[in-house]
């Protein structure tokens, strides 16, 4: 046990002095080279420390929302300086994206920490919503978001076992009706997005089953 400490706080401690070398070398102008590619490599680096920390060990769970939000920074960087075609909506959406599946992550690595499926499905929500603003007509982008937080309270509902839990189906269909309504508007979109919702409610009812046998 005190091996296993000594060598996280190593790793660490490696990752604080290569953050701040490069600082200080960017600070004092004595590192031209310290571009934004190679802060993005380092913040990279230190995302994944934190994955190793969270697939390592289930005591160290909370490491991967730092891990989601250093990886997710990393690749923002990674495609301002080397996709610069992409739209401003979908890079910004990366960051967002990234942490929500670190929080994820830590529900599907332990089933019991069923919470975090709640700001998880949140960041994915706000995430998707950000990136399909330049696609869609104004009038859907809010339902994209309502849409996707009335998916989560859904899904986490389908997923608890205990049955007091089923009042998460009362904000997901409040939430649905609210994402549905400026639809109403777009008409022409109706023959698209009704067939999509018919899917992920049979996708989220088909994965919840599944996990009911598994953890029955």
């Amino acid at each position: 046990m005190e091996e296993r400490s000594s060598n996280n706080a190593i790793i660490i401690g490696i990752l604080l002095v290569l953050f701040g070398v490069l600082s200080l070398l960017q600070n004092l102008g004595m590192a031209g080279f310290v571009g934004e590619l190679v802060w993005g490599a380092a913040v990279g680096a230190g995302g994944a420390v934190f994955l190793y920390f969270f697939l390592k060990s289930d005591a160290s769970w909370w490491a991967s929302i730092p891990a989601g939000a250093l990886l997710g920074l990393a690749m923002t960087i990674g495609a301002e300086e080397l996709l610069p075609w992409l739209p401003d909506g979908i890079v910004g959406s990366i960051f967002l994206a990234m942490l929500g599946l670190g929080f994820l992550a830590i529900v599907l690595m332990n089933r019991s920490r069923w919470w975090a499926i709640i700001p998880g499905g949140a960041l994915l929500s706000v995430a998707a919503t950000a990136a399909l603003a330049d696609v869609l007509p104004e009038a859907a982008i809010s339902s994209v978001l309502f849409l996707g937080l009335s998916a989560t309270f859904a899904i986490l509902a389908l997923l608890h076992t205990n049955p007091v839990m089923r009042w998460m189906f009362v904000p997901a269909a409040v939430l649905g009706t609210m994402g549905m309504l400026p639809l109403m508007s777009a008409a022409h979109l109706t023959g698209v997005l009704w067939p999509l919702v018919l899917i992920g409610i049979g996708i989220a009812l088909l994965f919840g089953s599944h996990h009911r046998e598994i953890y029955r």
